[in-house]
């Protein structure tokens, strides 16, 4: 019923702002005089509560709040008058929605949840229908948390209800303070879809608000402070789909200016309601300065929330997190660092208040009520929660060893892609390798040319020189020492000729001994010599004529094959021939295994090497028989 909706809907809605002060002095009156004034019959009852109501606000605006029992105290007569008859329902209500945000205030969520669950069961008792307290706490408990994860899940066990909901008010089927609290549950839903960066269910998300607020509009009168209250929210859904999830900076501008459009468009709203909307602008003009680095906006809007009373688990977290972030943009940075310590403590704070309120929880479910029936109600609550608790245990346990078994498979990954790499730097090491082999052959090469093409030839042309002056004067007593040096002109062209020789033999060895054992070091990094028997046999003169490029790509097919041969072959044999058969080169890897049955297609790894074979105007198969499997590849030679 519309009566109502001062009553609980002003209480619903502190879950989702920061209170300021209504512009009274809380000391002004306190609740001893006016239960002495309801005693005197200077209040009647309705009068009465809602001036205890006011009161019990001012207290949370200004930052207070009670230990349980002492609040229970202070709300003692409140309690007995709005149990004293039917048409004070609403009050039943608050009473509980007064005690749960209390316990919420100051950070026992177990407490909180309790109390608004008695007071679904008082809505329950009245109306009939599923209100949406416990949902929309817990929905703004975890996004206070950064917990998305659950915020989603909350909603979802409320999804379908919420579904209903226009056809339920068009129909006037649903009671319209269940129907606007649908706010309390998609706003935190929707930051969280944000966050978590899935569009489709964002948008889904506020399609339905939409489909709500068109049907709550048509119920609910425009001068209404609900309707007032819930179109504010209405346009934060949108900022944080164009801030936070499309990180739009115009569609998020105009979203801020639609919310503070509908904040202080009307000038008519009471200042107490502006005021517990506007920290929520304000700490979104805040973020939105921040990113975009417009500090001294940012600066402003953020002095405005530190005057503001600390009443949320993540106030102190929130501030000191936009302090260091505005102290970074100003190049601060030590300063920065200072505030995002403060800022993790403050979080660190809050998850260890949320461990403790575990206790809190079991307590608030034993200790709640005094009655006999009551007292053993809250045992039976108790052995379910302790049931829960145990459940609790054991999921957290079951995350850790799935965390601990995800981490050993990341550790393992890793391994393997660090053993690639290695692989890749072995193939880079050998074609240096290769390269400065082929340098020092070419240069052993050229000196032998020298050797025999101008040395030996010049000895030779002196050798000549010289006997034909000792055959032209025989009598010369110099005819002697002629033949004498022409003896060690002999020696010289035998030692020249053979050293260009030797030199030319040593530079096609040193190339055959290279390669083969690059080859032998790839073997030897892949296949353990005590699981393998291995092979390599390459022909004399099976690389003459055969380009560095050409054998850099003759080891990547190795490495390649041997991969393979780990992957998929179970084998002890391995084995490389190379061998140069009718103007081509011919090279083999085989093993003793067999590739995987039933591979409809070539592996990755298979068309990688017919790749490379094919770049040398070559090809390249694979065979995988009974003996095993070999992979033939066959090059042209120039």
């Amino acid at each position: 019923m519309i009566k109502r909706l001062p009553a609980l809907l002003g209480v619903l809605f502190i879950s989702l702002s920061i209170l300021v002060g209504f512009g009274q002095d809380h000391q002004a009156i306190n609740i001893q005089q006016l239960n002495a004034k309801l005693a005197a019959g200077e209040l009647d009852k309705k009068a009465y509560m809602d001036a205890v109501d006011e009161w019990v606000n001012q207290q949370f605006a200004s930052g207070v709040h009670f230990e349980r029992d002492t609040l229970v105290s202070l709300l003692a007569t409140w309690k007995t008058v709005a149990w004293s008859a039917d048409s004070l329902d609403a009050y039943r209500i608050n009473y509980y929605i007064n005690l749960s945000n209390n316990a919420n205030y100051a950070n026992r969520e177990g407490e909180s949840v309790y109390f608004l669950e008695k007071a679904e069961q008082e809505v329950l008792a009245t109306h009939g229908e599923k209100p949406l307290m416990v949902a929309g706490r817990k929905c703004n408990t975890y996004i206070d948390k950064r917990n998305y994860r659950n915020v989603i899940a909350t909603y979802e066990k409320e999804r379908a209800y919420i579904e209903r909901f226009p056809e339920l008010i068009r129909n006037k089927q649903l009671n319209l303070n269940i129907a606007a609290s649908f706010i309390n549950v998609l706003n935190p839903t929707v930051n969280a879809y944000a966050k978590l960066r899935d569009t489709i269910r964002l948008d889904q998300t506020i399609a339905l608000a939409e489909q709500i607020h068109t049907e709550l509009k048509a119920r609910i009168k425009p001068e209404h402070n609900t309707a007032f209250t819930v179109n504010f929210y209405m346009q934060q859904l949108h900022y944080y789909k164009h801030f936070t999830l499309e990180d739009n900076r115009e569609k998020a501008r105009e979203a801020l200016h639609a919310m503070r459009h509908a904040l202080f468009g009307d000038t008519t709203r009471p200042a107490s309601l502006v005021g517990r909307l506007q920290p929520v602008l304000a700490t979104r003009l805040v973020e939105f300065f921040l990113k975009h680095q417009k500090n001294d906006s940012a600066a402003h809007y953020l002095a405005e929330l530190k005057a503001i009373p600390g009443v949320f688990t993540d106030h102190d977290f929130t501030l000191n997190h936009f302090e260091a972030e505005l102290l970074a943009n100003q190049g601060r940075y030590r300063e920065a660092y200072d505030r995002a310590r403060a800022a993790t403590s403050a979080i660190d704070s809050i998850q260890s208040i949320l461990v403790d309120d575990i206790d809190d929880l079991l307590y608030a479910n034993t200790d709640a009520e005094f009655s006999r029936a009551e007292l053993q109600a809250a045992e039976k609550s108790k052995k379910q929660r302790l049931v829960w608790l145990i459940g609790v245990i054991v999921i957290a346990s079951a995350a850790i060893t799935t965390i601990y078994l995800m981490m050993a498979r990341k550790d393992r990954k890793a391994r393997a892609l660090i053993d690639k790499l290695n692989n890749a730097v072995n193939i880079q090491v050998a074609a240096m390798e290769e390269l400065t082999s082929q340098a020092v052959r070419e240069e052993q090469q050229r000196l032998a040319r020298e050797l025999h093409d101008s040395l030996s030839s010049t000895l030779a042309g002196i050798k000549h020189q010289v006997n034909l002056l000792a055959m032209d004067h025989p009598t010369n007593p110099l005819a002697p020492k002629l033949e004498e040096i022409g003896g060690y002109m002999d020696e010289a062209y035998a030692i020249a000729r053979g050293k260009s020789h030797q030199w030319l033999q040593q530079a096609d060895t040193l190339h055959e001994t290279s390669f083969k054992s690059r080859i032998q070091a790839i073997l030897d990094t892949a296949l353990p010599t005590g699981k393998y028997i291995k092979t390599i046999d390459i022909d004399d003169d099976a690389l003459a004529g055969i380009t560095i490029a050409t054998r850099i790509e003759l080891l990547r097919i190795i490495q390649e094959a041997v991969a393979n041969i780990i992957k998929h072959a179970k084998s002890k044999l391995v084995s490389v021939l190379l061998y140069q058969e009718d103007n081509q080169l011919t090279m083999v890897v085989s093993n003793d295994g067999k590739e995987s049955p039933g591979r409809p297609v070539p592996g990755i790894g298979i068309q990688s090497m017919q790749a490379r074979a094919n770049q040398l105007g070559g090809h390249l198969t694979v065979q995988s028989t009974n003996a095993g499997t070999e992979v033939l590849a066959t090059i042209p030679l120039p």
